[in-house]
């Protein structure tokens, strides 16, 4: 516990200073945060004897690095790169296979893609942070909009993550996932998602002068982390670890620390660009 409050004391303030930073900053932290996670993954897999194509994995990294990469280069010449080398990538599974005899070309590829989406999804958060527009049932006036709502998921994450853990313990009775995370419990989600509402309320009236959008973030937090959590814990349990890494103490891995959020951040980045105007 004390590891996991010092590791928390050095790694909020370090999220949001660098979200307050600037849009860019935002997204070249949070690249080089995916590659660290994307690291941890395929060493995890090659321990286990599993060879993901790196090349379709390292693709993923494209998406949490869009928002500076298309500064530096076109986005038709981008899409071009991207698709050819993920050809190449399936033609090089195919070379490889037919020279040693190892049928492997449809697994590499598989894990190749899943290691690559999953990265991928850290894009949410860079996305959300480029975000400019706001609902009409929004004020803000000293912070831009896009830090507004990154910090404002993380924030509700956090709180679910935290009330999850002590109601968990306190009153939890009824195992949530038992195949999946023996100790998240049904009681823990509850008292996880209540929080992160009552989070997003108080901040969200705060940070949007929207406490609507604060309670609409509470629920997106609240429903899709823990989700984000147990969708990490299938692809450890399938594998037979405990966590992906151990760069922050108690709180495992990188992949361990960002596995709500980056789906929460995913939904709510798609809910803002899709249907608010």
């Amino acid at each position: 516990m004390v590891k996991r409050l010092i590791s928390a004391l050095f790694g909020i303030p370090l999220y949001i200073g660098v979200c307050l930073w600037g849009r860019v900053p935002f997204a070249i932290g949070i690249t080089i945060v995916a590659l660290l996670g994307l690291i941890e993954l395929l060493k995890t897999y090659w321990n286990q004897g599993i060879r993901p194509s790196l090349i379709l994995a390292f693709l993923g990294l494209t998406f949490p690095a869009w928002h500076f990469l298309t500064l530096f280069i076109p986005l038709k010449p981008l899409v071009i790169i991207i698709l050819s080398l993920a050809m190449f990538a399936v033609g090089w599974e195919v070379i490889h296979a037919s020279i040693t005899g190892e049928m492997k070309a449809g697994r590499n590829i598989g894990y190749g893609m899943l290691s690559g989406s999953y990265i991928a999804l850290f894009g949410g958060l860079t996305s959300l942070r480029s975000y400019t527009n706001l609902s009409q049932s929004q004020t803000l006036h000293s912070l831009q909009v896009g830090a507004a709502y990154t910090i404002l998921v993380a924030l509700c994450i956090w709180a679910t993550d935290s009330f999850a853990m002590f109601v968990g313990a306190w009153i939890g009775k009824s195992k949530l996932a038992p195949n999946l995370s023996p100790q998240k419990t049904v009681e823990g989600a509850f008292g996880g998602l209540i929080a992160s509402v009552i989070v997003g309320l108080g901040f969200g009236s705060w940070l949007l002068g929207s406490p609507i959008w604060g309670i609409v973030i509470g629920v997106i937090a609240g429903v899709f982390g823990p989700i984000g959590d147990l969708f990490e814990s299938a692809l450890k349990r399938e594998v037979g670890v405990k966590d992906f890494g151990n760069v922050m103490p108690g709180h495992g891995g990188v992949l361990d620390r960002f596995d709500s959020l980056i789906f929460a951040g995913g939904v709510l980045s798609l809910i803002l660009y899709l249907w608010v105007k």
